[in-house]
């Protein structure tokens, strides 16, 4: 396929986690590395010029911890010179409150990862979450929460919207996923079904941002009697995709032990168009039953993630659905 500036991706969110540093050891993360890496400035750059001239929505900044990254500041500084067109975010456990916030300014976003007082996943303490997060958008840069619902705050859904309420702030969810280390964090059907009732109903009241796992298709009741391509759903290597410290190109953060390919020995673009790992993901007609038969395929796909870990396929069924129980 010709690399050429007008060739349509279809690529919508690019996330580059430039570091594996980080200054927590949460018990739900999905990334934890213990060799240091650090992705060169000049290659975070490259690839942001790239998301650029391609037409990508979102360019997300993420690690570990990425403030913590060696040259944090000058990729900011860099960040603030460019101006980029596309939306950039970054992602933060709260570390970044030790940067000037003028410095941050280059970035359109900041995601700020929330965990309630009192947990045994991370300690931290939200009142200077919450006070990060006002500071930022006191200087004019946009800033949310962003919980991870597991078996330690199933029950503080409400406490936690109810805070960010008070403060005035934009608060998001998502459901923590399997990764081997965390079995007794993860939820079960009747849970992820649960859950997902309430964060879809607070998302539909606007009391939350938009709650986006792929099983909402089923609340939402999308379906069609036969697969009619991609509609929406998981967008792991179909509108979405990461890429690691180390390079490695892979469908989502989720995702550690799949990789579509390497930016160092290999062009971006031709591994979005060609990698084997994409085109799997984007083919829903050859997914295990029950997802490949399921009246919901186009819309939902189920989670890869899921699938993969269960099944060792990421064709395979998800075991988190819960349309079974509806």
């Amino acid at each position: 396929m010709p690399q050429t500036a007008d060739v349509k991706l279809g690529m919508h969110l690019l996330e580059v986690e430039i570091t594996t540093r980080c200054n927590f050891n949460c018990q739900h993360c999905y990334n934890r590395n213990k060799e240091i890496v650090d992705m060169p400035v000049d290659e975070v750059l490259s690839l942001l010029a790239f998301a650029q001239e391609k037409g990508v929505s979102s360019f997300v900044v993420s690690g570990g911890e990425a403030s913590l990254h060696p040259q944090f500041d000058s990729l900011a500084e860099s960040l603030l010179k460019i101006r980029p067109n596309v939306r950039t975010v970054l992602q933060t456990n709260g570390a970044v409150s030790k940067k000037p916030l003028d410095l941050l300014k280059g970035f359109k976003v900041v995601h700020i990862s929330y965990e309630p007082d009192g947990s045994e996943v991370r300690k931290v303490t939200s009142n200077e979450l919450i006070e990060l997060a006002l500071s930022l958008t006191t200087n004019g840069i946009c800033a949310y929460l962003f919980a991870t619902i597991h078996q330690g705050n199933i029950d503080k859904i409400d406490a936690m919207v109810k805070t960010a309420d008070r403060a005035g702030l934009d608060i998001g969810f998502n459901l923590c996923i399997p990764t081997h280390e965390n079995p007794e964090l993860t939820l079960s059907p009747k849970q992820t079904l649960r859950v997902s009732k309430k964060l879809y109903s607070l998302f539909l009241q606007k009391r939350i941002l938009r709650f986006t796992s792929p099983l909402v298709a089923v609340l939402q009741n999308k379906q069609s009697k036969r697969y009619i391509g991609n509609r929406g759903g998981c967008t792991a290597g179909i509108a979405a995709c990461s890429i690691t410290a180390t390079g490695e190109v892979i469908p989502c953060p989720f995702f550690r032990t799949v990789t579509a390919g390497n930016i160092y020995l290999q062009d971006l673009e031709k591994i979005w168009f060609d990698s084997q790992v994409f085109k799997a993901l984007r083919d829903r007609s050859s997914f295990d039953d029950p997802c490949g038969s399921c009246r919901h395929i186009s819309y939902c796909g189920g989670c890869r993630r899921r699938a993969l870990d269960l099944s060792g396929k990421l064709t395979g069924s998800d075991p988190g659905c819960f349309l079974k129980l509806l």
